[in-house]
């Protein structure tokens, strides 16, 4: 290589460090010894480093035994564009651009954490879902979103966002969660250190104006954009190994697995933000409810709320 040509190379180099230096979007904040997102800061209170995109991608492994290894419920065939906001790790992005090779995909989010190695037609994009959307009006065949519960202030927004973007027939799908534990048998009590975990971390996201509780009454909201055949289904995932189902043992095990770290990923920044509690009382709490987790007596499940709702095919959405 020619001293210009290594010179250039150098430029190039510093110039990538100052853009890395310099832009938010790839840059992180670090608190109590997890990773979160820099850009639009502190709208999003869970961690994005290695240890939770772990936790993310085996959340995604269980959305896939649940739905019986199809990667959407919604009745769309042969999409062209997709949309996944919120795409995280962009696991469901990937494997939805493998199953429809000849479709476009896009996903966005607040956090650069997708990996560079990708299918051709999957691209990932750096953007806020509360903002307006600078996609153009009638441009998706379908759009996902998954797991922003706990993330969104203005979920009505968000969905006449996404019906603005989705053309006429196209499809929304959403998989939320209520973040709380259930059981049929009073096998919880609510005097337990798990069920004070759920109970305090569901009070700070109240506080914070971006409640769970939202994940269980998302259909109405999807009506009022104007999305028509709505469906609504609830689907249990236990919490650890107590089903004597096959199936449902091997989800619990999946979601066990997931609560090692993700105790600490959802109440770490919410209970010491928003409750103001100290770091040694939170992870007191954790270790406590960790214990929970492992009893066999308690047999608790997650609800996870799936929607999917139309485009009319004869939609009176101008342009403006």
């Amino acid at each position: 290589m020619s001293g210009a040509a290594a010179a250039e190379e150098e430029d190039q180099f510093e110039s990538v460090q100052d853009v890395i230096e310099l832009d938010p979007a790839i840059q992180y904040r670090y608190e109590n010894g997890r990773r979160y997102h820099a850009y639009k800061e502190g709208k999003y209170v869970f961690p994005n480093d290695e240890t939770e995109q772990e936790r993310l991608d085996i959340l995604h492994h269980i959305y896939v035994l649940l739905y019986k290894n199809k990667l959407h419920l919604a009745p769309v065939e042969e999409p062209q564009r997709i949309l996944d906001i919120g795409t995280g790790t962009g696991i469901w992005a990937i494997d939805v651009a493998e199953k429809y090779p000849n479709a476009e995909v896009i996903g966005t989010d607040l956090s650069p954490i997708q990996p560079s190695w990708v299918p051709p037609n999957v691209q990932f994009q750096i953007d806020d879902a509360e903002a307006d959307w600078t996609f153009a009006r009638n441009s998706f065949d379908l759009i996902h979103i998954r797991h922003l519960n706990g993330a969104i202030k203005d979920w009505p927004k968000l969905i006449r966002e996404a019906y603005r973007c989705t053309k006429p027939g196209g499809w929304i799908e959403l998989a939320e969660y209520e973040f709380f534990l259930h059981s049929d048998d009073d096998s919880l009590p609510k005097s337990s250190s798990i069920y004070k975990y759920y109970d305090l971390c569901n009070q700070a996201a109240t506080k914070l104006g971006r409640e769970f509780k939202i994940a269980a009454n998302l259909k109405p909201i999807l009506v009022e954009a104007g999305f028509e055949s709505a469906h609504h289904q609830v689907m249990k995932v236990p919490f650890g190994t107590w089903p004597a189902d096959k199936l449902q043992k091997e989800m619990g095990a999946f979601l066990y697995m997931t609560a090692d770290e993700g105790f600490t990923a959802f109440g770490m920044a919410l209970l010491t933000r928003v409750m103001d509690m100290e770091v040694d009382e939170v992870n007191a709490l954790i270790a406590l409810a960790k214990v929970d987790a492992k009893s066999r007596k308690i047999h608790s499940y997650s609800r996870q709320h799936i929607y999917y709702a139309q485009k009319p095919m004869c939609s009176d959405d101008d342009e403006d």
